[in-house]
This record gives structure tokens, sequence and C-alpha cells, in this order.
């Protein structure tokens, strides 16, 4: 009897042990799925902290963003324009913009052309040397931005990122309550959409590092220096510019008249010639009627 009893007794507390163990290890996955979330928070903010300390950007690879512009003097800036197009897309480049002006029949300016080139930031100090086979550079310019402190906290942000990503899926696969499933969806689209801002930053960041800017402006050739006014030589060339300039006057004005002219000289001239020619018959009538009695007076005195 007392063997039977020992052996229930021994079950019992077997069974009971077995119970806790389950209930304890319930708990504590209930326990753990509830509490996650806001864990997971707190444990993102102090791992992107730990991972942005984990690099110095002093001694990081340097990211520098290199733009450039210069103006150029060129006898044909559309032909030096497409030369220009064509050296930046032999180093493997490319034209981010560009325009051509004509400048003919227009008073808007002379010939010009504008390009934005992309060029590979190792061959940007090749390119601007270049410009020289162009004409005559009149003015560049360079600057320089160094972004490795940005690029090295982004590298940090989305690799903390990616790592909290992968935790909420996990709590959300073990989540057994509907709220602690519905909040882990939350903050993982919170995580998602930070993670592909930092991204899409990080991909604009590498492009401008990789490929440089350049901007060129392309001018016409500059005339013939003019003349100072002062001196001999100045003052003949001011004379000469006034002469050309009362010619021009004169031209002009005589371009005004002429319609005059025609309108009101030519019925002036028939007028004038019609009074000469009554003049003219008026004077020939009155000869002709004194001629015969100046006559006849004078057969009377010498018969007389």
């Amino acid at each position: 009897m007392s063997t039977m009893t020992r052996l229930i007794a021994g079950l019992a507390i077997a069974a009971g042990l077995v119970a806790c163990s389950a209930e304890g290890a319930d708990e504590s996955a209930g326990h753990d799925a509830g509490r996650s979330v806001a864990d997971q928070q707190a444990y993102e903010r102090s791992e992107a902290g730990a991972a942005g300390q984990g690099v110095d950007p002093d001694i990081a690879p340097r990211q520098v963003i290199t733009t450039a512009s210069a103006t150029v003097e060129a006898d044909d800036p559309a032909a030096a324009a497409d030369d220009l197009a064509d050296r930046a897309t032999g180093l493997g480049g490319w034209v981010d913009g560009r325009h051509t002006w004509a400048g003919e029949g227009d008073a808007s300016g002379p010939p010009s052309a504008s390009l934005a080139l992309r060029i590979p930031a190792e061959e940007l100090a090749v390119v601007i040397e270049g410009l020289a086979d162009l004409g005559r550079v009149q003015e560049v310019s360079q600057t320089s931005e160094d972004v490795t402190a940005e690029v090295v906290d982004l590298d940090a942000r989305i690799e903390a990122l990616r790592i909290s990503t992968d935790r909420l899926r996990e709590i959300m696969a073990g989540a057994t309550e509907s709220s602690d499933l519905l909040e882990a969806e939350a903050a993982l689209s919170e995580r998602q959409a930070e993670l592909e801002s930092h991204l899409s930053r990080r991909e604009y960041l590498a492009g401008q590092v990789e490929m440089s800017t350049l901007t060129v402006d392309l001018v016409p050739t500059a005339g013939p220096a003019q003349v100072d006014a002062g001196g001999f030589v100045g003052g003949l060339a001011t004379g000469w510019n006034a002469l050309l300039s009362f010619v021009s006057s004169l031209l002009v004005v005589a371009g005004a008249l002429v319609p005059w002219v025609v309108v009101v000289g030519v019925p002036v001239v028939v007028v004038l010639l019609l009074v000469r020619r009554r003049r003219r018959r008026r004077v020939a009538a009155g000869e002709r009627a004194e001629g015969p009695d100046g006559g006849s007076t004078d057969s009377d005195s010498v018969q007389g």
C-alpha cells in the first residue's frame, strides 16, 4: 500500500512539473510578443547609435562631390559644343543639358552654346585641360563638397534598419495576439519607408560622387578692340565715325523725302510748265498784233 501511494504521488508531482513548465513557456512567449515591439524600438536606437560610432569619418574613404564651370571663346560655338559632347561621351559620361543659340537675324545676341555634362570624377581634370583646344578659356571655377560624414551616417542607419525589419518580421511570425501583430506591422511599414528613403539618398550621393558635373558656356570670339577716344588716332576714328553717321542721317532724310517729291513735286512741275507755256503764247500773240501797226507807221513816214 505504501509503495502504491509513493508511485501515485511521484506521478502527480511529475505531471505538475510538466504543466508548470508548459505554462511558463506559454507565458514567456506571450510576454515576449507583447513587449517585443517596444523593446525592439529601444534596441534600434541603441543599435543605430552604436553603428554610427562604429566607423570614423576621418578614416573612411573620402566621398567628395565635385562641380565645375567654364566660359570658352570659340570661333564656332555650335561646332565646339558638338566636339565637347563627343569628348564627354567618349570618357563614359553624358550630356545632361544643352542649349544652342544661332543668333542670326535676331538682336538678342551673337551665336552661343551652353552644355551641362556629367563626367567621371577622375576624368574631370582632363576635360578641363582640354577646353583650351576649343578656344580661349575666359574663366574656370571648381568647387568640392565632402559628404563622407553623411555617407557614413547613412550606411549605419541603413544597416540598423535592415536588422530592425528582419527582427520585426520574426516578431510578426511569433505573435499570438492580433494587437501585437498589428503593432508589429505598423512598425515594419514605418521602418521600410525610412529604409527606402535612406537608400534613395545614399544612391543619389553615390552618383554625385562618381560623376562630376561640368557646365560650359561657349561664346563667339570677341571682335577687334575698340580704339580709345584719346589721342590723334582716337580723334581720327571719332571724326570718321561722325562723318559716317552724318552721311547715314542724310540718306535717311533723303529716303524720307522721296515719297513727298513724287507726290508733291510732279504736280508742281506740271503747273509750272503750263504757266510758262501760256506766257510764251501771250508774248507771241502780242508781237503779231503790234507788227502791222508798226509797219504802216514806218511806210507813212517814208512817203511824207
